[in-house]
C-alpha cells in the first residue's frame, strides 16, 4: 500500500510538472511572438521618413505660383500681356450723406484680387475667347463696412457671383506690334458682366511700356440700372448718384511666343 501510494504522489508531481511546463511554454511562445512582431515592425520603421519626402513634394506641387510666374501657353506668333501683382481695381459713387447734409462726396472701394490676360495673334488681332481680365468682387472695400456690406449682399450679391469678368473683343489705336518704348493712348473694347448680367463696355485705356513691362490706366462708366444692380439704401445714406467710375491701376507683362 505504501508503495502504492508513493506511485500515486509520484504521478501527481509529474502533472504538476507537466502543467508548469506547460505554463512555461506558453509563455515562451508569447515572447517569441512579440520578438518577431518587434522585429517586423522595426524592419518596416523606416518606411515612414521614406515617404514623408513624397508628401513634401506634392505640397511643393500644389503651391500656387504668383502672378509673375503664370504665363499661358501661346500659339507660335502670338502675344499676351499678363496682368501682374500690384494691379489694382476700383469703384466711385457719388452720394450724399446725412452728416454731410446736401455736399456730394465720393465713395470708393478697392481691391488688388485682379488677374488676367490679353492675348493677340501674329496680326495683332485679340483672341477673344482666351483673353479675360477677372476681379474679385468680394473683396472690395472702403472706409464705410457698412456699405460694403450692403454691396456684397444686395447690389452684387457676392456670395453667388464672386468676380466681375471684362472679355476683350478688340482695342482701337494700339499699335501692332506692341511698342517697347513710349507711351500709347488706346481703347479696349469687350464685354463685362457682373452678378448674371452681361453688357458691351469699352475701356479707356493709357499705357506706359519699358521693355517687356508695362504700366496702365484703364476707366470706364456704368450705372446700377445697366447691371441691373440695387442703389446702396441705407439710414446714413440720402441719395447715391446713378452712374459708376470703374478704374484700373495695371501692371504687366508681355509674353511672345518662342
Amino acid at each position: 500500500m505504501r508503495n502504492l501510494s508513493r506511485v500515486t504522489d509520484f504521478g501527481s508531481m509529474l502533472n504538476s510538472i507537466s502543467k508548469r511546463m506547460t505554463v512555461v511554454a506558453g509563455a515562451l511562445a508569447l515572447l517569441v511572438v512579440r520578438a518577431c512582431s518587434g522585429t517586423e515592425e522595426s524592419a518596416q520603421a523606416p518606411a515612414s521618413p521614406t515617404s514623408e519626402p513624397a508628401s513634401t513634394a506634392a505640397s511643393t506641387s500644389s503651391t500656387q505660383p504668383s502672378s509673375e510666374n503664370i504665363a499661358p501657353v501661346l500659339e507660335s506668333g502670338s502675344t499676351a500681356i499678363v496682368v501682374q501683382d500690384g494691379t489694382t481695381a476700383r469703384y466711385i459713387v457719388g452720394e450724399r450723406l446725412a452728416a454731410r447734409l446736401s455736399i456730394l462726396s465720393e465713395a470708393i472701394g478697392e481691391t488688388s484680387d485682379v488677374t488676367g490676360t490679353i492675348i493677340f495673334n501674329e496680326n495683332g488681332s485679340v483672341l477673344s475667347k482666351a483673353s479675360v481680365l477677372t476681379v474679385g468682387v468680394d473683396g472690395l472695400t472702403s472706409d464705410e463696412s457698412r456699405e460694403d456690406g450692403f454691396l456684397r449682399r444686395s447690389s452684387i450679391q457676392t456670395s453667388r457671383f464672386p468676380d466681375a469678368t471684362f472679355s476683350f473683343n478688340g482695342t482701337e489705336g494700339l499699335d501692332w506690334p506692341l511698342p517697347s518704348e513710349g507711351s500709347v493712348s488706346f481703347t479696349l473694347l469687350g464685354n463685362m458682366t457682373i452678378r448674371d448680367v452681361t453688357k458691351p463696355v469699352t475701356l479707356d485705356a493709357g499705357a506706359q511700356f519699358t521693355g517687356d513691362s508695362i504700366t496702365a490706366t484703364a476707366s470706364t462708366i456704368i450705372t446700377f440700372d445697366q447691371f441691373e444692380m440695387s442703389k446702396p439704401n441705407l439710414a446714413f445714406i440720402l441719395s447715391v448718384e446713378g452712374e459708376i467710375r470703374l478704374e484700373l491701376d495695371i501692371q504687366a507683362l508681355v509674353r511672345k511666343a518662342s
